[in-house]
């Protein structure tokens, strides 16, 4: 038993709410490992998942006193599975803050009248065999505390929401039916140690499962597989602890054998007197010439342990982790950490993580390009440390400390108060026994935003005197305050701009950096990756950064029956604490589609880059930024475009480039090829064309385009010869103007142009209007955006007409003029913003637009043109950046060519709506359906989004208070309006931007960073424009539009 400063006999208080306590009759911990019986095939392990009768009770006072007894009836309860978080099915209600905690905090004491309980029970069958063995139940994780009972007979209580706790039951087991109570704790004291940023769910969420054991047995294991002579030997030391449950000594064999597949590299066995109780036996032995383990390459090997009953079998890797000259290597490597932060989360099952999500985790992480991974913010489940370790990551591995509500300061934070050392190192002892065998686990963290002082520091020692081999991270570490030590091998920190981290690596060596958390992905953001890399890849020092995080921890839940992701402040009352969605911060969504913000990530993220000081000869430098992997046997695919048609292309077999080289390729394209007008571009992608791993022939590793020559709009090709004659009619309402083939009108009063028909098609539905805001998102709400640019919103109805006339008339070519001023609520001119409409006798209509904002005006979110189309032109094509959404800051990934799709393939379901779509970088763009089509192409370069919504729809119609590091507080309004994906629908219309552009989407971070100032529309004066051509809906007439 783990119990404090008293006998528990005294003890009135119950364990879940007495600091003393922590752990009562649970065996110590161990690594994880499972054993099979040498010469038979009978099981001697037994899964308790499955259904269980189940009781829930709101407060301890209501919980059914009692229910462990045999002859206490259950018959009626009901059923629920394991493992499983009972608020998601049915019981309760899930809660989502960030900092704050999810309770009235006193430390040391839980709340008793606001804390509910869970009873579980069921009966199992013991195997007759299992008679004379020693039998242990073991429970994976479950939140946050617990009583358990076998036969009516209490065992033990444990805390601690994302550790495994293991009873011995044996003496209280019968022979045949036995029953299994387990009485769970939503709160306990532990629960002031896990503040974490997500969701709060309760009950048995890991596995439970029995096993039997011989009494001579092995407990547990420590292996140390390092590399040695310039990491070419493996050294492998095993200290495996025996214990002899027996009633006096024994004699037994132990055999330790090493192998790679089938064969045996290592064998050696002794004979070994055994008193009652435990004992340490250490092999070493040296294998020359070992494959080393790293994520590139997971060799791993079998570390065998036989005694005459059991066998272990334990994957092992040969690495080396270690600290030079202010430099973090593996295996003698300056390795650079390219990874994500990741919770356990399950749309359906909440923390309840099946091993097919996880190995869509892995896979879909090495397909970006990343190495590493951070157990954010605790152990995750046993499993996923063998495939992680099988299947290529770095890993971080986290203690479950978080004390963040708590604050920092040194007299207030539960990381210097002394009362709270015991449950600190429990943690952190329990984190290490566990996982310390496997390869992936390159880094100790010693908790997350735990503040710092005296607690962190004796973790810290614990953990550097139990394993030298592996380096310690603390994000919250500075200088204890009664100690003045360091207990942080790295010097680490969360959401620095790129530029800190620059200066940090030009005055500071004396230990690595590690960006523990960055580009917080929240919503449509994560932009500016490249600066941040750029970065971190020019010096050895900083050796990596960590993006907030893997995916969205959306809950889905069911509205007449559309699907839809929940988040903070939609379950229980409304006095429930919430930090809103705060919890969306993904790459990926729930269910784990893709975001766009992936894409990015893995170009950045890439470990081969492309350049050239001669693309019109085809010269192409290949840089290979891999630690371990050479490029022999890679293909390099290219191809050339014009105009995002291709013209050539082929594959060259990529020459053996060693780590760290790099070699220089010839395309063979030749100048003639490259032929004079159209816009010229080379796409280049490294492929391997056999598995590797978990990426599959002809994945991707690495892409790169490179404009080469050209002009970026199609040449005029309008004659004079076939005119026809326009005709101006104007009105004191109107401007109109057309002839037999085509009709535009100008609505005088508003000073738009409000209709375009042509064949007989009306194409436009609202007219073409300036627009200066877009539906802000996460990070806008973050940055006060909807405040500091409020002024640019209400522009919107505020745009006085100054004059609108026709200046320049002939039969060809007319001409119209329009000013307006942009006007603030408070009357004050925003902005001015001047068009010149140059209609041709064919329907083209060029749009110059001026735009000049005040000097004392911020900058404005975008500068753009709005109009609106009937919804029937629903097919979009565009010779731009695609296919996927970009912006100015988030848009390397997306190649310059030509893409075709449907209006609602634009559309980004994000889990509270806002902007979404974009396309930058655009030539022309053309909407069309059978029957008629409208084409932009742009003066230079234009950016458009399109959608079956409008602005507005996306625009939560309650304020959203502003978002802090806490979170958003919940809004006054608790009525659900389109702040949920199901809460749109849409519109029968075409909303279209066409934009000079818009500001970033930042993401530094989601609680004050704006975008960077060379990604904001920060000029005072600009111009751009566009030229609109109607057309008929037949593809080859927009072929020959834009053809050159």
């Amino acid at each position: 038993a783990v119990i404090f400063g008293c006998d528990v006999n005294e003890v009135k208080r119950p364990h879940w709410n007495n600091i003393d306590v922590i752990r009562e009759n649970v065996e110590e911990p161990r690594a994880i490992f499972t054993t099979t019986r040498n010469d038979t095939e009978l099981r001697y392990s037994k899964s308790l998942n499955g259904s269980w009768k189940f009781n829930y009770a709101s407060t301890p006072l209501e919980r059914p006193i009692g229910f462990e007894k045999l002859d206490y009836d259950v018959s009626e309860w009901a059923e629920i599975p394991v493992p499983g978080n009972w608020e998601r099915h049915g019981f309760g209600y899930p809660i989502y803050v960030n900092v704050p905690y999810p309770f009235a905090i006193d430390e040391p004491n839980v709340p008793q009248d606001n804390n509910p309980v869970g009873s579980y029970r069921r009966d199992f069958l013991l195997p007759e065999y299992w008679q004379g063995d020693e039998v242990f139940l073991y429970l994976g994780a479950v939140s946050s505390a617990f009583y358990v009972w076998v036969n009516g007979e209490y065992v033990g209580y444990s805390e601690g929401s994302k550790t495994s706790s293991e009873f011995r039951i044996g003496d209280k087991l019968s022979a045949g039916n036995n029953t299994i109570a387990i009485e769970v704790y939503r709160w306990s004291t532990g629960s002031y140690l896990e503040d974490q940023d997500f969701w709060s769910l309760s009950g048995i969420q890991r596995d439970v499962t029995l096993y039997a054991r011989p009494a001579v047995r092995v407990r547990d294991f420590e292996v140390r597989a390092g590399l040695e002579n310039d990491y070419v030997d493996g050294v492998l030391e095993a200290e495996i602890e025996l214990l002899n449950d027996s009633k006096a000594a024994a004699v037994s064999d132990i055999e330790v054998q090493i192998t790679d597949g089938d064969t045996l590299l290592h064998r050696s066995k002794r004979s070994v007197t055994l008193e009652r109780g435990k004992s340490v036996e250490f092999f070493q032995t040296t294998l020359p010439n070992v494959r080393a383990w790293s994520a590139e390459k997971p060799a791993l090997y079998t570390l065998v342990i036989k005694t005459p009953q059991e066998t272990i079998s334990q994957p092992i890797g040969f690495r080396t982790t270690e600290i030079v000259d202010g430099r973090f290597l593996i295996n003698g490597r300056a390795v650079k950490l390219k990874g994500v932060n990741l919770h356990e989360h399950h749309e359906v099952m909440g923390h309840v993580v099946d091993e097919m999500t996880m190995m869509k985790d892995i896979s879909l992480m090495k397909q970006a390009n990343m190495n590493a991974v951070r157990n954010s913010h605790y152990p995750h489940q046993d499993a996923w440390y063998e495939l992680v370790s099988r299947h290529g990551l770095y890993m971080i591995d986290e203690a479950n400390i978080e004390s963040h509500g708590y604050g920092y300061e040194h007299n207030e934070t539960l990381g210097n108060k002394p009362h709270w050392e015991k449950h600190h190192l429990d943690r952190t002892q329990r984190m290490y026994e566990r996982s310390k065998n496997f390869p992936a686990v390159v880094i100790w963290s010693l908790g997350n935003e735990a503040g710092d002082g005296s607690n962190l520091g004796a973790t810290y020692r614990w953990l550097k005197a139990r394993d030298k081999s592996r380096p310690i991270q603390y994000e919250t570490e500075g200088d204890i305050a009664d100690v003045g030590e360091r207990h942080s091998d790295f010097h680490s920190s969360m959401y620095w701009r790129y530029w800190d981290l620059e200066r940090y690596a030009q005055t500071a060596n004396d230990r690595p950096f590690l960006l523990i958390e960055y580009s917080h992905a929240m919503g449509n953001s994560s932009g500016n990756l490249r600066e941040y890399w750029d970065v971190i890849e020019k010096f050895d020092s900083l050796s990596g950064a960590f993006i907030w995080d893997w995916v969205d921890q959306g809950l889905i839940e069911y509205e007449d029956g559309v699907p839809y992701w929940t988040y903070g402040g939609d379950y229980g009352p409304d006095d429930v604490p919430s930090s809103g969605n705060f919890n969306f911060n993904g790459l990926v969504f729930p269910n784990r589609n893709i975001q766009p913000a992936y894409w990015e990530v893995k170009r950045v993220y890439q470990h081969v880059r492309f350049s050239s000081d001669s693309l019109l000869s085809g010269v192409i430098k290949v840089e290979n930024n891999y630690d371990f992997t050479n490029l022999d046997g890679f293909e390099l695919h290219w191809s050339l475009a014009a105009d995002g048609k291709a013209l050539r292309g082929g594959v060259l077999n990529v020459p053996p480039i060693g780590p760290g080289s790099s070699e220089t390729l010839h395309l063979p394209y030749k100048g003639h090829d490259l032929h004079s007008g159209p816009e010229h571009h080379i796409l280049l992608q490294l492929i391997h064309p056999e598995q590797n791993g978990l990426l599959a022939p002809g994945h991707i590793y690495a892409e790169q385009q490179f404009r080469i020559t050209g002009d970026t709009a199609p040449r005029d090709d309008a004659t004079l010869a076939s005119a026809e004659a326009l005709i101006v009619n104007e009105t004191k309402e109107t401007i109109d103007i057309g002839n037999s083939n085509f009709a535009i009108t100008f609505d005088r009063p508003t000073g738009l142009l409000s209709q375009l028909t042509y064949n007989g098609e009306d194409l436009l539905v609202a007219p073409l209007s300036p627009n200066t805001w877009r539906a802000p998102t996460d990070n806008d709400f973050g940055n006060y955006m909807p405040t500091w640019a409020a002024v640019w919103q209400q522009t919107a109805d505020k745009q006085f007409i100054g004059s609108i006339q026709v200046v320049s008339e002939d039969e060809n070519i007319v001409i119209v003029k329009s000013s307006r001023s942009l006007v603030s609520d408070d009357r004050l001119e925003v902005a001015k913003w001047d068009t010149d409409y140059k209609i041709h006798w064919d329907g083209r209509v060029h749009v110059d637009n001026h735009f000049s904002r005040a000097p004392d005006i911020p900058v404005p979110p975008r500068i753009g043109m709005n109009m609106e189309l009937r919804r029937s032109l629903d097919t979009v094509d565009w010779f731009g950046r695609g296919p996927h959404e970009n912006y100015s800051d988030r848009k390397e990934s997306a190649n310059v060519g030509r893409y075709h799709n449907l209006v609602n393939d634009h559309y980004v379901q994000y889990l509270r709506p806002q902007e979404n779509g974009y396309k930058t970088d655009v030539r022309w763009v053309a909407l069309s359906d059978d029957a008629a089509g409208i084409l932009f192409i742009a003066d230079d370069l234009i950016s458009f989004g399109v959608s079956h919504y409008r602005l507005e729809d996306l625009v939560p119609p309650v304020k959203i208070a502003i978002t802090t590091e806490d979170g958003p507080a919940a809004s006054e309004n608790n009525e659900r309006v389109n702040v949920h994906v199901n809460d749109l629908i849409p519109r029968d219309l075409i909303s279209l931007n066409i934009d000079l552009g818009q500001m970033g989407l930042g993401g530094d971070d989601s609680w004050g960073k704006r975008t960077l100032l060379e990604y904001s529309l920060s000029e005072l004066n600009y111009r751009y424009g566009f030229t609109v051509i109607p057309f008929n809906g037949k593809s080859d007439r927009l072929e020959k539009l834009v053809h050159r």
